[in-house]
C-alpha cells in the first residue's frame, strides 16, 4: 500500500518549522538575560547615529523599533534579530529550490541551518550577524534572479540589500568581492561584465551605504577603523589557529554539514560547474572570499566563531545541490541526512539548556552561555548597594556599564578599559565629579579606579564573592568612593 502523501506542501511545512521554531526562540529569548554586547548595542539605540565605533547602524534602528514596539525587555532587544533569522530562512529555502530544482531539497536545507548552533544562537542573540545574514542571502536571490532574467531590477535589488548589508557590518563589502570573482571567472559572469546590471547593483549598493561611509570619514575611519585593528591586532603566525577554526566551525555548524560544506566548497570551483552550473558557481563565489580570509587570518589571529557565518548562507544551498545529484549520489542518504540534523541539533539543544539551566561541569571562563547569565541580579544587587551608600553607578568596561544601565534604568558611569576602546569614549563621559559614586571594577585589579582618584574616602565592599554560573557579583571589586562634604 502506498502511503497517503503529506496534506501540507514543502513551503506549508516550511512556515509550520519556522513557526515552531520561532516559539521556542520568543521563549529562550524572554528566559535570559542580555550578553554584554547585546545590551552595549541597546545603549547605541538611545542615541541614533549613522554609525557606531564597532559596527554600523542597523543593529541600533532595530533594536530601536523593537524596544518601542515591545518596550524596553529582552524581548524588544531581541525582536529584530528574530524577525531577520525569519527572512534569512526564507531566502536561503529560494536559493536551495532555485539550485536544486527540488522544494524538499531546500526544505531540509533550512532545517539544517535552523538547527546549527551557530544560526540557532544568532536568530535569537542580537547582533549585527542578524542583519548582516538577512541582507546577504537576500543579494544572493536578487543575484540568480539576475542570472535569469534580462532585466536591471534584479541587480537593483542586489545593490539594496548589499548597501544594508554593508551598513549592518563591515563584511558587507565582502559580497561585491564575491561578485568581482564570479564576473571574471565565470563564461555566463564575463558575458554581464560590461553590461548596465553589475554597474547599477554596485553603484545602489554605496549610494545605500553612502551615509555609513561619510560618518567613518568624519570620525577618523570609525567602525571601518576599528574592524581593521581588530584584524590585525596582535598577528604573530600560529599554525595551530588553523585547526582550532576548522574544528570550531565544525563544533558551530555540526560535524556532518560541515564535512559536506568543506568538499562543496572544494569541488564548487570545478570546470563544469563554471561552465553548465553559472547559478551554483555564483554562491560559490560569494562564499569563497571571506571564507579565504578567514582561514588566513586562523594562522595570525583568533578568528571569532561568528566570522564566517554568512558564507555558509550561500554555500550550503550550493551543497544541497551538490550533494542532492549535482556530484555525488551517496547512498542511504536519508540516513546520512537525518544524522546531520541530529548532530547539530543535539550540540544546540545542550547550548539552550546550559544557558538555561548549568549542568555541565564547566569552569566559568570556558562557558560561553554564562555570558547570559547573572546581569540582571548583579543589576539588582547594584541597585541596594548604591542606595544605602547614597551613590551613583560606576563601572569599567562597555560590557558591565551597558548591562547596569539596562537593568537598572540609570545612569551609569564609564571608565575606559584598559584592553578595548569602545563607543563610550566618543560619548561625553558621565558626571561622577562632587558625587559619591558606587564602583564595578573587574576582579584581579586591586589599584584604586581612576574615577575614585578625586575622592577622598575609599574602600571595599566586604561580603560580595559571590560567583557561580548564575550569579556575577564576584566578578568584581565593590568601590565604595565619597567625597568629604563640609558640614
Amino acid at each position: 500500500m502506498r502511503r497517503a502523501p503529506w496534506p501540507l506542501s514543502w513551503p506549508g511545512r516550511l512556515a509550520l518549522l519556522l513557526a515552531a521554531v520561532t516559539a521556542l526562540r520568543v521563549w529562550f529569548a524572554v528566559s535570559v538575560d542580555l550578553c554584554p554586547d547585546e545590551a552595549y548595542y541597546w545603549t547605541w539605540s538611545l542615541v541614533p547615529d549613522w554609525g557606531y565605533y564597532d559596527h554600523g547602524p542597523v543593529v541600533a534602528w532595530l533594536m530601536w523599533l523593537g524596544t518601542a514596539l515591545l518596550g524596553t525587555g529582552e524581548l524588544g532587544v531581541r525582536l529584530g534579530a528574530l524577525v531577520a533569522s525569519l527572512i534569512t530562512a526564507v531566502f536561503v529555502y529560494r536559493l536551495a529550490a532555485a539550485t536544486s530544482g527540488r522544494q524538499s531539497t531546500a526544505f531540509w536545507t533550512v532545517v539544517l541551518l535552523e538547527t546549527s548552533p551557530l544560526f540557532a544562537t544568532g536568530a535569537v542573540i542580537h547582533t549585527p550577524d542578524a542583519a548582516l545574514a538577512a541582507a546577504w542571502s537576500a543579494a544572493a536571490w536578487y543575484g540568480l534572479s539576475a542570472l535569469e532574467r534580462r532585466s536591471i531590477w534584479p541587480w537593483l535589488g542586489m545593490g539594496l540589500a548589499v548597501g544594508v548589508a554593508i551598513m549592518a557590518k563591515a563584511t558587507g563589502f565582502l559580497f561585491l568581492v564575491g561578485l568581482g570573482v564570479f564576473l571574471v571567472a565565470c563564461p555566463a559572469g564575463r558575458r554581464r561584465l560590461f553590461t548596465p546590471g553589475p554597474v547599477s547593483a554596485v553603484l545602489v549598493a554605496l549610494l545605500v551605504a553612502a551615509p555609513h561611509i561619510v560618518w567613518n570619514a568624519r570620525t577618523s575611519g570609525g567602525s571601518f577603523s576599528f574592524q581593521l585593528q581588530h584584524l590585525a591586532g596582535g598577528w604573530r603566525f600560529r599554525p595551530r589557529g588553523l585547526l582550532e577554526l576548522l574544528g570550531g566551525q565544525a563544533g558551530v555548524l555540526g560535524p556532518l554539514t560541515f564535512l559536506g560544506l568543506v568538499v562543496f566548497a572544494v569541488v564548487g570551483a570545478g570546470r563544469r560547474v563554471r561552465r553548465s552550473k553559472s547559478d551554483v558557481f555564483l554562491l560559490w563565489c560569494l562564499a569563497v572570499p571571506l571564507l579565504v580570509l578567514c582561514l588566513l587570518l586562523s594562522l595570525l589571529s583568533k578568528v571569532e566563531a561568528n566570522w564566517p557565518a554568512v558564507a555558509y548562507l550561500t554555500l550550503l544551498p550550493g551543497a544541497a545541490w551538490s550533494w542532492r545529484g549535482g556530484h555525488f549520489y551517496p547512498r542511504r542518504g536519508k540516513i546520512w541526512l537525518a544524522l546531520a540534523v541530529a548532530l547539530a541539533l543535539a550540540t544546540t539543544i545542550v547550548a539552550h539548556l546550559q544557558a538555561l539551566h548549568p549542568f555541565l561541569p564547566l569552569e566559568q571562563r570556558h562557558d560561553p552561555t554564562r555570558r547570559l547569565r547573572g546581569w540582571a541580579e548583579l543589576a539588582r544587587t547594584a541597585e541596594r548597594q548604591a542606595d544605602a551608600q547614597r551613590a551613583r553607578l560606576a563601572a569599567e568596561g562597555y560590557g558591565p556599564v551597558s548591562e547596569l544601565r539596562f537593568y537598572t534604568g540609570r545612569e551609569v558611569a564609564y571608565q575606559p578599559s584598559r584592553t578595548r576602546r569602545s563607543q563610550y569614549d566618543l560619548w561625553p563621559a558621565g558626571q561622577t565629579s562632587g558625587h559619591d559614586i558606587l564602583f564595578l571594577q573587574p576582579r584581579g585589579s586591586q589599584e584604586v579606579p581612576r574615577l575614585c582618584k578625586s575622592h577622598d574616602d575609599r574602600w571595599l565592599i566586604e561580603g560580595l564573592e559571590k560567583s557561580s554560573a548564575g550569579r556575577r557579583e564576584g566578578d568584581f571589586n565593590w568601590w565604595v568612593c565619597k567625597k568629604t562634604r563640609n558640614r
